[in-house]
């Protein structure tokens, strides 16, 4: 990988503004992203919005098929624009979806809400798919030696994102200003967007390989157990306070849990960092499946705020891991198809949350939500049966890579 005016591959620091910048990125994207599904007891609400359980599955769609587009576009986009530019587009993308969703509180009566809300989420899935993809180049490029250490922090940020999201959409429901968030997210990109647009950020994608290049029938396997943690994330993710209501949990109670949920997601990633020194990676990847089926099977249970609180909290913790030690598995088994790769990778996983946010809704008219969750269970069991072999390829490479002993004395 080639960098105009200096190299970040070559192991120079940095510039502290652009990493900065790029870390930042990470956190408000994962707090838009959430933004959506923070807001699930106000898009439903009768009093609000006043969408149905179809209507809000459906909500999402738009958002996952531009993702996906995204995902699997934005390393030619970046050949073709450059890798700055296609991060600018993803987030005035991210700005206009967040704009329109503040603009929409006005209308929550109106037949054009609902429109209004699909274009949002249709830009969210844009901006997601470009700037998750951009922001981890540029994470990966700071520490061209130590990548798996850039990419924890930038997820550990994005988590932190996500977690801070709903919580903060339960305080200002509180006050009855719930658009806050988005407004916040609004405001805080622009001033990122005009950042980025002032800062160097010379990163190239001209020895990527093109879009064209010809997957190994191995990658296959690894984006099936993303589809698979897609549904299982998002149970909890898009469902999880719809879930919680049901069973009598107040609104800002169930966004306490979805926070729970996500503050789970942050902390685990950080404790799998830190333990990986001492404990064996592949170890921890293969039990994080079992633990998801647990809490999913915990949660139909669930009928008080303390009990939600809990069960989502180990919900978090169990996904934290997954996906960002899976993708940093394919790099690892992949590393001449690292962008590629990895834009696949995500597609895989947005298809899954595509599978349980808009097959959520679209089910319960047929089945209760908590037979989903029990069945996103059975998913998450044989996404533990399918992270065996993954685990096992892994443990092969990480042998291959120590030095050996110089045994001539």
């Amino acid at each position: 990988m080639t960098t105009e005016g200096r190299s970040t591959t070559s192991g120079q620091t940095a510039d502290r503004k652009e990493v900065l910048a790029i870390y930042t990125v990470g956190l408000f994207q994962g707090l838009s992203l959430v933004a959506f599904p923070a807001a699930a007891t106000i898009l439903t609400s009768p009093s609000a919005y006043s969408l149905s359980k179809s209507k809000y599955g459906l909500l999402f769609l738009p958002q996952v098929l531009l993702a996906i587009a995204a995902s699997l576009g934005w390393p030619k986009l970046a050949r073709t624009l450059s890798l700055k530019k296609v991060l600018a587009i993803g987030l005035v993308a991210d700005v206009v979806s967040m704009g329109v969703l503040v603009a929409t509180d006005p209308l929550q009566k109106s037949a054009a809400a609902y429109p209004l809300l699909l274009f949002a989420t249709a830009c969210l899935g844009l901006g997601f798919g470009l700037t998750l993809g951009s922001i981890s180049t540029y994470a990966g490029s700071f520490m061209p030696d130590r990548r798996d250490v850039a990419l924890t922090a930038l997820n550990v940020l994005l988590g932190l994102g996500t977690a801070l999201s709903p919580f903060l959409v339960a305080i200002f429901l509180h006050n009855g200003h719930w658009w806050y968030l988005p407004l916040i997210c609004a405001v805080g990109l622009v001033l990122l967007l005009v950042t980025i647009a002032l800062l160097p950020l010379r990163l190239s994608l001209e020895d990527a390989p093109s879009t064209g290049t010809r997957l190994p029938t191995l990658f296959w396997l690894f984006a099936s157990v993303l589809v698979l943690y897609g549904v299982v994330e998002t149970m909890f993710g898009n469902w999880g306070t719809t879930l919680l209501v049901g069973h009598g949990v107040r609104p800002a109670s169930a966004n306490n849990a979805l926070a729970a949920f996500w503050a789970g997601v942050t902390v685990g990633r950080l404790v799998i960092a830190v333990a990986s020194s001492w404990v064996r990676s592949n170890r921890v990847y293969v039990t994080l499946p079992w633990l998801m089926a647990g809490a999913l099977l915990l949660a139909p249970l669930v009928k008080s705020a303390a009990a939600g609180i809990g069960v989502f909290l180990l919900g978090g913790l169990a996904c934290s891991g997954f996906f960002p030690m899976t993708i940093g598995y394919g790099e690892s088994t992949f590393p001449n198809l690292i962008e590629l790769a990895t834009g696949w990778l995500i597609a895989a996983y947005q298809l899954g949350y595509g599978v349980a946010a808009f097959g959520g809704g679209a089910l319960q008219s047929v089945v209760s939500l908590g037979t989903l969750f029990r069945a996103a269970a059975a998913v998450a069991v044989v996404m533990g049966i399918l992270s065996l072999p993954i685990a096992r390829r892994q443990k092969v490479i990480v042998r291959a890579r120590k030095p050996v002993p110089n045994l001539s004395g």
